[in-house]
Parts: C-alpha cells; sequence; structure tokens
C-alpha cells in the first residue's frame, strides 16, 4: 500500500478543515521543518488526538488537518533526516524532526501499510463469514497481540460502512472494561486491526462450566459491565448489543477483569433514532422498544444488561425458546416473571428496575450505582475483588446457603455440580476482543435439559 495506490479509508472525512479547533494545554506540541516553496522552515505543529495544527510563522494564523484514517508513514531526506507523512485523500502533509513519540500518538488514528514488517503471524484464533482472528506477534518488543482481517475484496457498500463505523467508534474508547483499537494497516487485499489480546475467551464460554452465578458472583460481571456501559454513554455512544459472547474475560477464568466487546452494532445516539441499523439487536436480550420501532434511547443497553444479570443468575435468559417468532414475541412484550426465584430482594428490586419494559421507569446507571444490592456487595468486591475467579464463584443454587457477604474464597463445587449443561458448543471468533460476524448458537440447554436451537446472531430485525 502506498500513496499512489487507492485506499479503502479515501474521502471518508476531509483532510483539512476550514472551522479552527480549540487547542488543550496538554496536547502535543512541538517544532519540525516542513518543505515550503522548495525551502524548509521551522513550524509549531500541535497533535491533539486527531487534529493536527500548524502554525504560521508569526503563529497569528493556523492549519488544521484530520488525520483520522489517513496513510501514516515514516520517510527519511538526505538533509533532513526522519520525518513523517500524512497523506489523505489525495493530498500530502509532511514534518521533520524528533518525531517517534508524535507516531506513536497518531498511529492510533491512522492507517499504515507494511504490517507484515510489523508483525508476525502465529496462528488462527477464530474465523467467521466476515473475517479473521489471529494471534499475532510485534518484531519490535516480541508482545502478542491480536489482529482481526477483513478481506476487502468480499466488501458490500453497507459493509463499508459499518466497518467504518466500528473502527471509529473503538478509536475512541480508552477504558479498562472497553475494548479498543491500538493500529489499523491496509495493503492491496486486507485491512488489519490491532487489538489487545485476551486470553479468557467469552463469558458464555465459562457459563459452560459455571452453570450458574452466586449473587455475588453476578455483582462482580455487571458492576464492570456497567461501568463500560456509563463509559460509551459519556461519549455518545449506545452498543446495542449486550451479551454473554460479547463480554471477554482477560485472563481464564478471572471474572473481575471482562471487557465489553463487539462494538458491531453500536452507534452515536441520535434523538431522531434515524441509524444505520435500527431496528438490531440479538434476540432474547433486545430492549422492548427497540423492537416495537419506537424512538429508544441509552435505556435499550440497561435493558440488555438486565438480561445479562439474569442469564448468569439462571443459566438461560428470560425469552429462550426452541422457537424462534415465540422468542421475539416474548421478548417484543418485554415483561420478565420473576416471581418463581427465591433470590434476595436486593437482587430481586434491581432486576425489576433494569428490566422494567417502560424505559421511562427503568434504571438509570446512577439508579443501579445507588441501588442496595451495589451497596451490599460493593464493598466485598473492593475488598476481595482480586481475588475472585470463577472457580472461586459458587452456583446459584449454593448461593442460596452461602451468605452473599461472605468471602468470595468460596468452596469448589464437585465434579458432579460442575457437568455442563450446554450443548453445541461453537469455535469462537472472540479469542480476540472483538466478534467476527459469524453464526453463533446459543449454547445453553433449557432448564430441563431440552437443546436451545434458539440462533443468536445480531440481525436486523
Amino acid at each position: 500500500m502506498n500513496q499512489d495506490q487507492k485506499s479503502f479509508f479515501d474521502f471518508t472525512s476531509p483532510f483539512e478543515l476550514k472551522r479552527p479547533i480549540e487547542i488543550f494545554s496538554k496536547s502535543l506540541k512541538d517544532q519540525f521543518y516542513v518543505l515550503k516553496n522548495e525551502k524548509f522552515k521551522l513550524k509549531t505543529l500541535v497533535l491533539q488526538r486527531n487534529y493536527l495544527i500548524k502554525f504560521s510563522t508569526n503563529k497569528t494564523t493556523q492549519k488544521y488537518y484530520n488525520i483520522t484514517n489517513a496513510l501514516l508513514e515514516y520517510v527519511n531526506h538526505p538533509q533532513m533526516g526522519k520525518g513523517i507523512s500524512i497523506t489523505k485523500n489525495g493530498a500530502n502533509f509532511t514534518f521533520y524532526g524528533i518525531a517517534d513519540h508524535w507516531f506513536s500518538s497518531m498511529k492510533k488514528w491512522c492507517v499504515q501499510p507494511n504490517f507484515q514488517k510489523e508483525y508476525c503471524m502465529i496462528k488462527l484464533v477464530g474465523k467467521g463469514s466476515f473475517g479473521k482472528v489471529y494471534k499475532i506477534q510485534s518484531l519490535r518488543d516480541k508482545k502478542d497481540y491480536a489482529v482481526k482481517l477483513f478481506d476487502k475484496t468480499t466488501f458490500k457498500t453497507q459493509d463499508r460502512q459499518a466497518l467504518l463505523k466500528e473502527i471509529e467508534l473503538m478509536r475512541i474508547m480508552n477504558h479498562e472494561n472497553v475494548v479498543s483499537i491500538l493500529e489499523t494497516y491496509e495493503n492491496e487485499q486486507y485491512i488489519f486491526l490491532i487489538q489487545q489480546l485476551f486470553n479468557g475467551g467469552e463469558l458464555h464460554q465459562e457459563l459452560k462450566k459455571t452453570r450458574t452465578f452466586s449473587e455475588y458472583g453476578a455483582f462482580i460481571v455487571i458492576q464492570q459491565v456497567i461501568e463500560a456501559l456509563n463509559y460509551i454513554h459519556s461519549h455518545g455512544i449506545i452498543h446495542r448489543d449486550i451479551k454473554p459472547e460479547n463480554i471477554i474475560l482477560r485472563e481464564q477464568g478471572m471474572i473481575e477483569q471482562v471487557v465489553l466487546a463487539d462494538f458491531g452494532l453500536a452507534d452515536y445516539f441520535r434523538k431522531d433514532c434515524k441509524y444505520m441499523f435500527t431496528r438490531c439487536g440479538t434476540p432474547g436480550f433486545v430492549a422492548p422498544e427497540l423492537l416495537q420501532d419506537k424512538i429508544y434511547d441509552y435505556k435499550v443497553d440497561i435493558y440488555s444488561c438486565g438480561i445479562l444479570f439474569y442469564y448468569l443468575l439462571v443459566g438461560k435468559g428470560p425469552f429462550d425458546s426452541n422457537n424462534y417468532d415465540q422468542t421475539v414475541m416474548a421478548n417484543f412484550n418485554g415483561w420478565v416473571d420473576l416471581t418463581k426465584f427465591q433470590f434476595t430482594i436486593e437482587c430481586l428490586d434491581l432486576l425489576r428496575g433494569m428490566l422494567d419494559p417502560n424505559p421511562i421507569k427503568r434504571y438509570s446507571i446512577d439508579q443501579i450505582k445507588q441501588s442496595s444490592f451495589f451497596r451490599k456487595h460493593i464493598t466485598v468486591f473492593q475488598q476481595y475483588g482480586s481475588q475472585s475467579s470463577l472457580g472461586s464463584i459458587p452456583s446459584q443454587g449454593d448461593s442460596r446457603t452461602t451468605s452473599p457477604l461472605q468471602s468470595p474464597k468460596l468452596e469448589l463445587k464437585s465434579p458432579q455440580d460442575q457437568k455442563s449443561r450446554f450443548v453445541q458448543s461453537c469455535v469462537s471468533p472472540l479469542q480476540s476482543p472483538s466478534r467476527i460476524n459469524a453464526a453463533n448458537f446459543s449454547p445453553l440447554q433449557g432448564p430441563f435439559g431440552k437443546p436451545q436451537n434458539l440462533q443468536r446472531i445480531p440481525i436486523q430485525i
């Protein structure tokens, strides 16, 4: 991939901006040599996230560049030495000086060539109809990462727009409980998204071993998902696909380190509800107002998180059925029967608040954090959270005879209790931080051992 070749990312946004950008004090600022009228002149540059600002010599005027999806390369000049070249929409801006730190700060927002010169492939860890995920190793620091690989030749028009949106959103992310993009590469055929490598796999894979969580175990997961939602909502983003397959464990069995992944259905919140995909999600996890074609907001993620909470406690979703239409209809109505469960009052109150079919009455994130259930468990988690693992969290059956305020270092279940209630295990594309667009089926069996065959893939419903 070079400056003269057409890029997948061309003309996704303008390069030079007409409007000024507010400059913050913490932005990178330095002087570099820039070629103008066949002479190199010293210019002051400021780098602020995905914006580059160039000051004139008298510092009275500035030029503003949006470097998002620009081709980023190191260059060498016989006189000036090492420099950085930025190419976008056929235009180029190059500057010379001590710029390694700048290059590192810019690469998250830009697109680089020569993936093979920076990383080596180790093994395939997942694949689907939309791409493949590999474990890779950096040739510079020998650290392991994950790369999500997309074949551009298979893309349709809508696929391109959806991937561009997903990349845009994940670049913004900077939170311990949310997946992000470290670098983006492109060659003639492929797009490479570099991400952290998470070795713990998907939460739903761990549920095969545990069946159900105690209230305290469910709290450990849910409070992290709520922190993730609080973060993405603060950036004006709704996720719209909260489910066990999209919750990733950083390390095997360590549930106090989970990450929210897969922004394939995420988008910026719009009051008019005009999204690329409006009626979308995974059947059984979708907020009813979304299925009812009503205007919706961030509360759709709260409802889906409530379904996840229920799933962890019960071992199946409230709308799970062998019949797809029945599942969608039950999900459409949105009413969840909690009368048959013997959970604590605090737990039931929170479930009702998160699963209220009426989004106006449904709990907000602040209400969830202030709930008696959260307040009851947060002190224990803060004290013992670093010791929590799936091996030390009992099943829901155990929790009825064990105080949820006891130490999380609880006894292991017997091998008989550990027998899986799950069937139809799929090869997961999510050994990396985000999901390939593959068809995943519910691994859960029904409460009486009957297999669930409901297809649980994110779709337009």
